[in-house]
């Protein structure tokens, strides 16, 4: 099975986080939820998707392909975008 190239930015024209989204579509169709009622927050830091459950990241890395630029940090739960900014995240690791 060919994986899903997830790109290292967005497209011009298109939120910061439009990169993610097919990641965010997958783990939330994987049984994940959303921690929010809204998808996509943002701060002084940028934006973030909280999620309710855990991050599979065994099953991202079989589905897509991630550029060296987005990083996972297992051990807090996190997917960071080191070129937009843009954080996914699970709520219990949230202000960790």
């Amino acid at each position: 099975m060919q994986k899903i190239k997830i790109h290292d930015d967005a497209p011009a024209g298109h939120p910061l986080h439009a990169n993610l989204e097919p990641v965010v579509d997958f783990l939330v169709a994987s049984g994940n939820s959303l921690a929010h009622d809204y998808r996509w927050g943002s701060n002084r830091e940028g934006y973030f998707c909280h999620l309710v459950k855990p991050i599979d990241f065994h099953a991202l890395t079989d589905k897509f392909d991630f550029p060296k630029t987005i990083v996972f940090g297992i051990e807090r739960n996190v997917i960071y975008c080191q070129k937009t900014g843009c954080l996914i995240q699970a709520e219990g690791n949230v202000g960790r």
